[in-house]
Order: C-alpha cells, then sequence, then structure tokens
C-alpha cells in the first residue's frame, strides 16, 4: 500500500538530512586528519583544514534548520494528518534520576570531593 503524499515527502526530506549528517561525519574526518597534519608542521594544508570547518558549520547550520522544519510540520499535523499523540507515560519512573546520582557519586570519588561537599541537583527542574 503506497504512503501518502505527504508522508513521502516527509520522509525524503529526512533522508536528505541523513546524508548530510553523514556528510558533516566525512567533514568531521577530514577536519581531525587536516589539524593532526597541521600540528605536523604541514602547514600547507591549513587552506584545507578551514574549508573543511566552514563545510562542517555550513552543514550543521543546514542540518539545524532542517529539523526544526521538519518538528514544526508533525507539531502543524499532529491530529490533522497524522493521528494525534497522546501524553506518553514515561515506563522507569526515577531510574534517570537513581543513574543521574550514581553518576555524581563516581564523580565525587574521582574528584576526590570532600564527602561533607553537597553537589546540589534540582531533580524537578528535569520533570518539566
Amino acid at each position: 500500500m503506497p504512503q501518502p503524499e505527504y508522508i513521502q515527502e516527509r520522509l525524503q526530506q529526512l533522508e536528505s538530512i541523513d546524508l548530510t549528517l553523514c556528510k558533516m561525519l566525512q567533514e568531521a574526518s577530514q577536519v581531525v586528519f587536516t589539524f593532526s597534519e597541521l600540528k605536523r608542521g604541514n602547514y600547507q594544508l591549513k587552506p584545507q583544514f578551514q574549508a573543511h570547518i566552514q563545510t562542517f558549520y555550513s552543514d550543521l547550520d543546514s542540518v539545524n534548520e532542517n529539523l526544526r522544519n521538519e518538528i514544526k510540520h508533525l507539531d502543524e499535523n499532529i491530529g490533522t494528518r497524522l493521528l494525534p499523540i497522546n501524553n506518553v507515560n514515561k515506563k522507569a519512573i526515577g531510574l534517570d534520576d537513581d543513574k543521574l546520582l550514581e553518576q555524581i557519586e563516581l564523580l565525587k570519588n574521582v574528584l576526590n570531593v570532600d564527602e561533607n561537599i553537597d553537589i546540589d541537583v534540582d531533580m524537578d527542574a528535569s520533570k518539566e
């Protein structure tokens, strides 16, 4: 069964975003490589390094804008073209908080923080 045209358009746009993200990974790889070559003294690669950085940030800006547009389309069409989305119930309530507290304790141990020092974490702020 073919999908509605609107859904196909959204999927094509998301595929385009995915391809741009893959391109960004390639650019990031090139940035790291040219940067390592610059650190070794190969200063002839500086223009390439700058070009890779510029391309990476340009792609990042494009992906950011396209994802915002897709989210906007999704918000506009919930309940009209798309099924209504009800409130999603969180299944594992409190597990995120437990994991965060566990990570804070590990961080205290790594940093050798005095046990009397209390790292304030507002657990209610993350639920809003």
